[in-house]
């Protein structure tokens, strides 16, 4: 009998761990789509961080700020908004959605914080063996419920934190970024290109707060330059299930290539991840869910992380 169970125990723990790892991928999926179901009431995908400044769900405005996760004074700045936030009403979260006191335009407000501490199953992975509250000393005692669930804002952590890269027509950047707003007609190939990535980062997910609702899909350790536009791909690789990820000193807000000081107080664990064996779910803008090895190609990779058409590359040979 205990040969009989040795023998069995992996294969019903395989076959749990399949189960998990497709809800996970039907949760993306959902996501995927309300991103679109966003888009046909806002006539442009969300940018991953904003300001609430009018009376509307679409009346969000970009911030040219130094940020620091949690913040709620007025130096340095208030914290945005994370996209998910307007995705609510699109995954069956409305009730959520109403709870929010859309008085102030900053996300960290006293009357938010009871719902920014909410868990929501719909945005954690099944897999996910982590803290369902974040920690991070800039929260102190607030303690927001995160998410596995973040937009790929850019390949490298200066493309995603440039405002001038984000709105050059020439640079890439990602399609849901800090710093831009682009509507589905701009991407020649949704279905190469990733929006979405899992993450089991416990510090710096809170599902509420925009200031890290994005991150980029490879070490800020290589290749981080901010113009991104040649064949050539980051040096270094995806940074895919890579611990530590960043920093507290890479993570800075770059205002027209000016440092400010929108650092972290510890260093963010992980970036794209998962606990899914040796794989990281990813959410293209064509709504499809694909979970991609962590050994993935780097020319593969970042093409798939670029928002433009001529970078969206095949990346099959690496899907699992």
């Amino acid at each position: 009998m205990v040969v009989l169970i040795a023998i069995l125990l992996p294969v019903i723990q395989m076959a749990r761990e399949s189960a998990r790892r497709s809800m996970c991928a039907v949760k993306m999926k959902n996501l995927a789509v309300a991103l679109h179901t966003y888009h046909d009431h806002a006539r442009t995908l969300p940018s991953s961080a904003a300001f609430r400044n009018g009376k509307h769900l679409g009346d969000m405005e970009l911030a040219l700020v130094d940020v620091k996760p949690g913040d709620s004074t007025a130096t340095p700045a208030l914290a945005p908004y994370s996209f998910l936030v307007r995705l609510l009403p699109y995954v069956e979260q409305n009730d959520v959605f109403e709870q929010i006191d859309w008085k102030n335009s900053e996300a960290f407000g006293p009357a938010n914080l009871a719902v920014a501490a909410r868990v929501l199953p719909v945005l954690n992975c099944p897999s996910y063996r982590g803290s369902s509250v974040s920690k991070a000393p800039e929260y102190g005692s607030r303690n927001p419920a995160i998410t596995n669930y973040k937009s790929l804002g850019a390949t490298t952590l200066t493309c995603m934190q440039d405002q001038f890269n984000a709105t050059h027509p020439a640079l890439n950047g990602g399609t849901l970024h800090p710093y831009a707003a682009y509507p589905l007609n701009t991407l020649k190939a949704p279905t190469q290109t990733a929006v979405l990535v899992e993450t089991k980062e416990q510090a710096y997910s809170a599902w509420f707060d925009g200031t890290t609702a994005a991150i980029p899909g490879f070490h800020p350790a290589t290749g981080n330059v901010a113009d991104d536009r040649f064949p050539t791909p980051p040096e270094g690789s995806p940074a895919l299930n890579v611990s530590p990820f960043c920093t507290a000193a890479q993570w800075n807000t770059l205002e027209n290539g000016i440092v400010g000081d929108g650092g972290l107080a510890v260093d963010m664990e992980w970036g794209p991840s998962s606990d899914h064996p040796g794989l990281v779910h990813h959410a293209f803008a064509g709504t499809e869910t694909r979970a991609i090895a962590s050994d993935v190609d780097a020319s593969a990779y970042r093409a798939s992380v670029s928002r433009q058409s001529e970078d969206n590359g095949d990346i099959q040979e690496h899907i699992k």
